[in-house]
């Protein structure tokens, strides 16, 4: 255990019992959200990951049609 958690489980078993649940439900929130988002990524395939990074690309030049536009034409 690093020496960063320990400080922050030292300071949690000073407060009352009801706030340590709250502040475990949040750790263990957000350990299951990382472990769905490890899934996902482990899940998205190399033409996947091009695309994106394209669009990202194309975001930052502005290069990108809104649906407004797209629409109208």
């Amino acid at each position: 255990m690093t020496t960063l958690l320990e400080k922050a489980i030292k300071k949690l078993e000073d407060l009352p019992k009801k706030r340590q649940n709250g502040y475990a439900s949040i750790i263990f929130d957000e350990l299951d959200s990382e472990a769905r988002w490890d899934k996902l990524f482990a899940r998205t395939s190399d033409r996947q990951i091009k695309r994106m990074e394209q669009m990202m690309r194309d975001d930052l030049k502005k290069d990108v049609t809104t649906l407004g536009q797209f629409l109208r034409t």
